[in-house]
C-alpha cells in the first residue's frame, strides 16, 4: 500500500449531467445495481473524498499496537440521553432510517477482496471479515440478511429502503442515505483509499455499527423485533481482525501521513455516524406520537386529496389542508383532536379509532397496522405537557455532483482502451478502479467473445452443431459427473507431461486464479444462494482468509524462475510483461466486472473451470511435478485435485450454484429456462472441447477464439 493517493481516471472531457445527483439517487445507483451506473462512479469518488478530508490529530503513540488502541479509544461515542419520552414507534423508526447501512454491511471491504488488493496480509484480514459478514450458503446467514430480518420483523419490507419513491414518501430521509454512502463509496477505490477504509473499518468493527440501536434493543424486543443482527455480532473476531489490518498495513511502511490516513478514515466513520444520530433526536425524523401521525398525513396526502374533497372539520377544507402541506397538516391534525372523532387520552371511545378506520367507517385499512398504533397513541397522549422544541433538522454535509453521461463515457471508454496491447488491457482490467470507464468496454468485449462462441457452436459443422441438453436438475447434475468419467478416462492415453522437464511458461490465468469470481463479493445479493456459492469459491481460491493457501500466491511460486518481477503486485505494469495474453484470459478478467450481466456465463464458465482435470490431468501434473522436485507445482496441482473436487468441494459448490439461479428462473420466468440454459451451457461445452474434444474441434475453437483452455491450469 503507497503512501500516496493514485487517482482514478475517469476521463477529462466527459460530458456531466446538469444537475447533481441525491444521497438516496447515488445510495442506489452504488448499491442496487452498480455495474450499470459506472457514471455515478466520479460522483462516489468525489463525495468520498470530500467525507475524508477532515483535519485530525494523529495520537502521539510510541508503536503501531499503541496507535490502533488509542485509535478504538477517540473512535468512542457517548449514547444521548432522551429528553423527553418517544413514540412506541420511534424505535422501529431509528431501525428503518439504519436501513441503507444495515442492508449494506460490509460493503467497504469489497474493494480489499479485488484481484489488484487481496494478496498480502491486510488482504487476507479484510477477507476473512468479509467472509463473516457477508454469511455462507452452507452454514450461516451474513450480517445484510440478518438486518433484513430485524426491518421485515419491524413491518417493513428490506427492498422498500432501496426502491424509488415520491419523496414525502421516502422509506428514509436523506441524512440515512448519506450515512451509508461513505462505506459504499470507499468500497469501489481500494487503490486511492486504502488506508482510509482500514481507519472506517476499525471504526466499524471497534464501536459501530450502531451504539444507539444496541441501547435500543430492549424496547425492539418487546415489540417482538427479530435481533439477530444485535445478538449474532462476531464483535470479538471482527475487531481483532479489523485491528490486525491495521498492524499489517503499518508493518509494511509506518509513516506519519499513512497514520494520518488511517486516523482520517476512523474520524470520517465516526463523524458520519454522530451526526446520523443527532438526526435521529432532531426533527430530521418522527419522535413524538404527532410526530408520526403527522408523517402518515404527509405520505398519503397525494393520494388522499380526492378522497376528501367533500370532507370538512371545523368549517376547514380537509381536501386544501391536504393539498397545501406543511403547517396546513398541523392545523389539520389539531382540528381532528378537537372533533367529535377523538376523545383525547380514551382512544378506545374515540370515534375515529372505533369507526372510521374500522370495516363500518369510510377509512378501513387505509392505515397500516404500525400507523393504527400511532394513531392510538397518539390520542393517548393528548393533554400530556408540550415537549421543548427538538433540536434543528441535522442538514447533509455531503459533496453531491453530477453522474457523468454515460453515452459519452461509453465513447470514452473505447477510444482509451481498444487500441491497447492485450498486457496493457488486462493491467487496465486488473486494476479497474483506477480505470472505472474499462468495466463498460469490458462488457462489449465479453459480449463480442460469447456472440462468437454462439455462432460457433450453433453453425460451424466441424463442432457438430452441438445443442444443449434438455434443463433439469438431474440432467446438470448428470453432464457434470459425465465430466469426471472424461477426466478419469483421458489419463489412460494422455502424454506425459513436461517430459522435458523444462520450465513452463507462467499463464496469467494461475497467478489470477478464480478473479472471474471476484464480483461476487456483493453485499446486496450475497443472500441468493448462486452468490453465496461464488463467493465462496473465490474466498476459497484466495486461501480463506489464509496467506500460505493462497492460490495465486501458491502459483507465483511454482513460476519463481520467471524471477523477481513474478512476486510485483498486480498494480505494477512490469508484472504482465512475464506473460503471453490471449483473448481467453481477458475475457475471464472482464466477464468479473459484469456479473448481473452475463451471470448465466460465469456460472457454466465456473462450473466448467472448476470441473477440469479432477481426478485427469491434475493427477499426472502433480505426480510429474514431484518427480521433478517441484514443490510449488505439485502443491497447485495437488490442492486443485482436491479442492475441486465433485463430492463436497468446488465442482459441487459451483453445481449447486447453477441449480439454484435456474431454479430461480423456472419460478418467476419459465419461458426463460432454456435460453438461460443455453448461454450456460455454451462456454461449460466449450472448455469441453478443449479438454476432450477431438482434433478439429479444438483446432475450430482455436481458429474461432484464439483459446486453448478457459482453465488457469
Amino acid at each position: 500500500m503507497l503512501d500516496t493517493t493514485p487517482l482514478p481516471d475517469f476521463g477529462e472531457h466527459v460530458a456531466l449531467r446538469a444537475e447533481p445527483c441525491s444521497a438516496p439517487e447515488l445510495f442506489r445507483a452504488l448499491f442496487v445495481d452498480p455495474e450499470e451506473h459506472v457514471h455515478y462512479l466520479k460522483p462516489a469518488f468525489e463525495h468520498a473524498t470530500a467525507a475524508l478530508a477532515l483535519d485530525v490529530a494523529v495520537p502521539d503513540a510510541a508503536g503501531p499496537s499503541e496507535l490502533v488502541d488509542a485509535l478504538a479509544a477517540i473512535g468512542a461515542v457517548e449514547l444521548p440521553e432522551l429528553k423527553a419520552r418517544p413514540a412506541t414507534s420511534w424505535a422501529a423508526r431509528v431501525v428503518r432510517e439504519l436501513g441503507p447501512l444495515g442492508l449494506s454491511d460490509g460493503a467497504w471491504l469489497r474493494g480489499f477482496v479485488q484481484a489488484n488488493a487481496i494478496e498480502n496480509e491486510v488482504g487476507m484480514r479484510m477477507l476473512r471479515q468479509l467472509m463473516l459478514r457477508l454469511g455462507d450458503p452452507g452454514s450461516r446467514e451474513g450480517h445484510a440478511a440478518r438486518f433484513a430480518a430485524l426491518l421485515r420483523s419491524l413491518g417493513t419490507p428490506p427492498e422498500s429502503i432501496t426502491r424509488w419513491e415520491w419523496d414525502e414518501s421516502a422509506p428514509c430521509v436523506d441524512i440515512s442515505y448519506e450515512h451509508a454512502l461513505l462505506g459504499l463509496c470507499l468500497g469501489f477505490f481500494p487503490s486511492s483509499f486504502s488506508l482510509e477504509t482500514l481507519g472506517f473499518n476499525l471504526w466499524m468493527a471497534a464501536v459501530g455499527p450502531c451504539p444507539l440501536l444496541d441501547a435500543l434493543a430492549p424496547s425492539l424486543r418487546q415489540r417482538g423485533a427479530d435481533l439477530r443482527y444485535l445478538e449474532q455480532q462476531e464483535r470479538t473476531t471482527l475487531a481483532d481482525l479489523a485491528r490486525q489490518a491495521v498492524l499489517h498495513a503499518l508493518a509494511e511502511s509506518d509513516t506519519p501521513p499513512r497514520r494520518r490516513r488511517i486516523a482520517r478514515g476512523l474520524a470520517a466513520a465516526r463523524a458520519s455516524y454522530l451526526r446520523w444520530q443527532d438526526a435521529m433526536l432532531g426533527r430530521n425524523v418522527p419522535f413524538s406520537p404527532r410526530d408520526f401521525v403527522l408523517d402518515g398525513i404527509r405520505r398519503k396526502a397525494r393520494f388522499a386529496i380526492e378522497h376528501h374533497r367533500d370532507i370538512r372539520l371545523a368549517k376547514c377544507s380537509v381536501a386544501e389542508l391536504l393539498a397545501q402541506g406543511g403547517d396546513a397538516h398541523e392545523l389539520l391534525l389539531d382540528k381532528l383532536a378537537a372533533s367529535k372523532l377523538v376523545k383525547p387520552g380514551d382512544p378506545d371511545n374515540s370515534r375515529f379509532i372505533t369507526h372510521s378506520i374500522t370495516i363500518d367507517g369510510p377509512m378501513f385499512d387505509a392505515f397500516t397496522a404500525v400507523e393504527k398504533l400511532d394513531l392510538r397513541e397518539w390520542i393517548e397522549r393528548l393533554g400530556e405537557p408540550t415537549l421543548s422544541p427538538r433540536p434543528a433538522p441535522v442538514p447533509l454535509a455531503g459533496r453531491y455532483t453530477p453522474p457523468q453521461d454515460p453515452d459519452d463515457l461509453e465513447r470514452f471508454a473505447f477510444a482509451r482502451y481498444a487500441e491497447l496491447s492485450n498486457n496493457d488491457l488486462y493491467h487496465r482490467f486488473a486494476n479497474a478502479d483506477l480505470h472505472p470507464a474499462i468495466i463498460l468496454f469490458g462488457r462489449t468485449y465479453v459480449a463480442q467473445i460469447f456472440e462468437r462462441l454462439g455462432e460457433a457452436l450453433d453453425s460451424d459443422p466441424r463442432l457438430d452443431s452441438m445443442t444443449n441438453p434438455p434443463y433439469s436438475e438431474r440432467a446438470a447434475a448428470e453432464m457434470v459427473a459425465e465430466q469426471y468419467q472424461k477426466n478419469v478416462r483421458s489419463r489412460a492415453n494422455a502424454p506425459e507431461p513436461n517430459p522435458t522437464g523444462e520450465p513452463e511458461e507462467p499463464r496469467i490465468t494461475q497467478v489470477f486464479d478464480g478473479s472471474w469470481l471476484q464480483g461476487f463479493a456483493d453485499v446486496r445479493r450475497s443472500a441468493l444462494e448462486e452468490y453465496g456459492w461464488l463467493f465462496r469459491i473465490y474466498a476459497s481460491e484466495h486461501g480463506d482468509g489464509d496467506l500460505s493457501w493462497n492460490h495465486c500466491q501458491i502459483f507465483r511460486r511454482a513460476f519463481s524462475e520467471a524471477g523477481p518481477d513474478v512476486m510485483l503486485p498486480k498494480t505494477d505494469r512490469r508484472f504482465y510483461d512475464l506473460f503471453e495474453i490471449g483473448h481467453a484470459s481477458l475475457a475471464t478478467l472482464a466477464i468479473s466486472m459484469n456479473t448481473q450481466r452475463f451471470l448465466p456465463e460465469i456460472l457454466g464458465l465456473n462450473l466448467a473451470i472448476e470441473a477440469t482435470g479432477v481426478g485427469g490431468m491434475y493427477l499426472d501434473q502433480w505426480k510429474n511435478a514431484r518427480k521433478n522436485g517441484e514443490r510449488w507445482k505439485a502443491l497447485a496441482h495437488r490442492l486443485h485435485n482436491s479442492i475441486d473436487n465433485h463430492a463436497d468441494g468446488h465442482t459441487k459448490w459451483s453445481l449447486a450454484a447453477v441449480q439454484a439461479y435456474m431454479r430461480r428462473v423456472q419460478e418467476v420466468a419459465p419461458l426463460e429456462v432454456e435460453r438461460q440454459w443455453r448461454r450456460i451451457w455454451r462456454p461449460w461445452r466449450c472448455q469441453d472441447i478443449l479438454m476432450h474434444g477431438s482434433e478439429a474441434e479444438r483446432a475450430a475453437l482455436a481458429e474461432l477464439l484464439d483459446v486453448t483452455s478457459l482453465a488457469p491450469t
